[in-house]
């Protein structure tokens, strides 16, 4: 195993929005500028749109309860829609609906600043977009031995999280999936093959990311932070 302590570049999504609305420059003529200014506006509106939510072409049945959850059942299995509760500590059960609980549904638990711990069962084997973004407070949760993807944004501004497992089973994190997650000092990644499809982790100061020796998510997170001290990791 190889461990690669990462510098922190510093930077924000914010920055990056700014760095692309800068003024106009002076032009020649009239006619310039305002071609200019319509291409500006064209890469802001573009980039703007990469983060509209994504949306459901399917028709759904969220079923709301007295109890903490609202979910729906799809293709056997029950997401998790939203969490109408305001616990600090919160268990997700195996089964909800008479089926066992496969999504963490896209921002179901956004914002819920109040939250600490997350335990969620081994049949979950998807996070959806946004599911956890805006949890402030959330500094401990466990991720299932059986999943497979981690959607785009799904932890954005967890900022008290501190360490976190991707175990073999993971074979796609979308993009953004930790930015914001300024507490994040070790992130451990079992599948060798898995693909860096920018998480955020150039933002995270201190960061040590830990990985198998040879593995193409070494290859990867080394080029990421170019420069930084690579490890012999003992497992």
């Amino acid at each position: 195993m190889k461990k690669i302590i990462a510098v922190s570049l510093m930077l924000s999504l914010s920055a990056a929005i700014f760095a692309g609305c800068g003024k106009i420059e002076d032009s020649s003529s009239d006619s310039d500028s305002e071609i200019k200014g319509q291409e500006e506006t064209t890469a802001e509106v573009t980039e703007l749109e990469s983060w509209a939510p994504l949306v459901t072409v399917r028709e759904r049945d969220i079923v709301s309860t007295n109890d903490e959850f609202n979910y729906e059942i799809f293709e056997g299995h029950a997401i998790i829609t939203s969490y109408k509760g305001d616990a600090e500590d919160v268990v997700i059960p195996d089964e909800i609906g008479g089926a066992p609980v496969g999504e963490i549904g896209f921002y179901a638990f956004e914002a819920k600043t109040n939250l600490k711990t997350v335990v969620m069962p081994e049949t979950v084997t998807k996070i959806c977009e946004c599911a956890f973004c805006g949890c402030t407070s959330l500094y401990a949760i466990n991720i299932p031995q059986n999943l497979k993807e981690i959607q785009r944004g799904a932890f954005v501004d967890c900022a008290a999280l501190t360490d976190m497992t991707l175990p073999a089973s993971v074979t796609k994190v979308c993009e953004e999936a930790f930015t914001g997650c300024t507490g994040l000092t070790s992130l451990t990644i079992e599948n060798p093959d898995l693909a860096y499809e920018a998480w955020g982790l150039e933002e995270l100061p201190n960061l040590t990311v830990n990985t198998p020796e040879g593995s193409a998510a070494e290859k990867w997170a080394s080029e990421l932070h170019s420069g930084d001290n690579v490890e012999d990791y003992d497992e």
